[in-house]
């Protein structure tokens, strides 16, 4: 579906009908003191916060994962969401021209992981990460064109890349499992160290000049690549700078000389996190990938996001069309969506989202497209995480989408319902989640706020 954006004379008059209610008023949520003595006598100022929001959980059929440099290993359990697995996949590359002595010997071979500092769930217990040897080449996935009437992708596919459900054949026995105290944070790299046998080999072929050490496209068919596995917290490594490391030495008359070679990670569309979640001891119980959506008032009054396994808050707005009974849609000169997290459910080991993104629906259970900002086309409507204080303000979210509400009820073809995540470059590399209350909850809950005004 093509969305229906507002002309160019259509903004401009929307825009100065604001600009002149805004000059008359100056809006605070008290609505008997909002714009006293700065209203003329034939207008007034109001404000609304009772709009219904009702909130659900989605569960995306899929979300491409490859290609953005973020390696994603561990698993974590959570009461709210259940338990999440996070395994990365990549391939290894030849690495720069290099050669190599008849009398060197091989001392060992390692996998180095750069730390990304990113983590999530309780880094204090030990980590233990397994590597195993890919049986099979990872192929991207390519979606056909879409033409005509067909249902539109959604924002989270690609036209050729890999995703969160996406799999790769890999040996049952891993190559390497080693156990370390995780320090995501410290700057550091993890030296896993990988089997002896393996490494003498390559140098043997190295030695040899055998393609499958000289040739990229025999190496790739002789070592497909990796997947990593892990117990513990989710661990997040750059997959730019990680390395097999084949470390060797060559004896002189004087000395012993030590040198190492490496052979890269292989970013891009063949590099993916295949992120998975087991909901059977959540509240999301029953589930189904791609299905219906699960109505907060089916998971105890909650609704959950989560990035990299596709969660989605769902908003539906019911009664929003009731307003035309009371409110000029051009004389709406603020609306801003607000966005509590449950209490309790936003501290360490499961810290929030920094940012959160909208998204348009049009059809299903699927995001079309960001929402974009206020009378823009590029700028992505996103809004970051203001913590609570001793006074009693809760710690929210908030959006502006005084645009959207002007034309929704203006019946301009924007979308009926949004849908509520972290921005698309956190949502595909991390696996952060948010829980947010139902209309049944008092306080913790999304709200919209409107102010307007009205002729007398």
């Amino acid at each position: 579906m093509k969305r229906k954006l507002l002309t160019a004379y259509n903004r401009s008059f929307t825009f100065c009908l604001l600009l002149s209610a805004s000059i008359l008023l100056t809006s605070c949520e008290d609505a008997n003191e909002v714009g006293l003595g700065l209203v003329e006598d034939n207008l007034s100022a109001y404000f609304t916060d009772t709009v219904t929001v009702d909130v659900s959980t989605v569960w995306l059929d899929s979300v491409v994962t490859s290609g953005t440099g973020a390696l994603l290993v561990g698993q974590y359990t959570d009461a709210l969401v259940g338990e999440t697995t996070a395994d990365a996949y990549f391939q290894v590359g030849l690495g720069e021209a290099w050669s190599l002595d008849d009398a060197a010997v091989f001392d060992s071979i390692r996998l180095i992981l750069p730390y990304s500092a990113y983590s999530y769930g309780d880094t204090a217990q030990t980590f233990t990460l397994e590597a195993y040897r890919l049986q099979e080449n990872i192929t991207a996935q390519s979606l056909p064109l879409q033409v005509g009437s067909e249902e539109a992708s959604s924002y989270f596919y690609t036209s050729s890349g890999l995703y969160n459900t996406s799999h790769t054949k890999a040996e049952a026995a891993p190559l390497s499992s080693y156990t370390f105290k995780a320090r995501p944070t410290s700057g550091d790299s993890v030296l896993v160290p990988l089997p002896d046998e393996m490494g003498r080999e390559w140098l043997r072929l190295k030695q040899q000049a055998d393609l499958k050490l000289t040739s990229a496209t025999n190496f790739l068919d002789y070592f497909r690549g990796m997947r990593l596995s892990a117990s513990g917290a989710v661990l997040g490594f750059n997959a730019t700078g990680a390395v097999l490391r084949l470390y060797y030495s060559v004896p002189s008359e004087e000395s012993i000389l030590h040198y190492y070679h490496d052979f890269p990670v292989t970013t891009g569309t063949t590099q993916y996190n295949q992120l998975s979640t087991d909901f059977s001891s959540s509240y999301l119980n029953g589930i189904a990938r791609g299905g219906a959506a699960v109505a907060s008032t089916a998971a105890e009054n909650m609704a959950f996001a989560q990035s990299g396994t596709g969660l989605m808050i769902r908003l539906d707005f019911p009664y929003l069309t009731n307003l035309l009974n009371t409110v000029e849609p051009a004389l709406i000169s603020s609306a801003v969506l607000e966005v509590s997290p449950i209490a309790n459910t936003t501290q360490y080991p499961f810290p929030l989202p920094a940012t959160l993104a909208l998204y348009e629906t049009y059809q299903g259970n699927k995001p079309i497209y960001p929402l974009y900002k206020n009378y823009s086309i590029e700028a992505v409507q996103e809004a970051f995480y203001a913590e609570g204080n001793e006074y009693g303000t809760m710690g929210r979210y908030q959006f502006n989408i005084t645009e959207y509400l002007i034309n929704r009820l203006s019946g301009s073809n924007y979308s009926e319902t949004l849908m509520l995540a972290a921005p698309a470059s956190a949502f595909t590399q991390t696996v952060n989640r948010l829980a947010v209350g139902g209309p049944g909850q008092i306080t913790q809950r999304v709200k919209l706020k409107i102010y307007y005004t009205k002729t007398k």
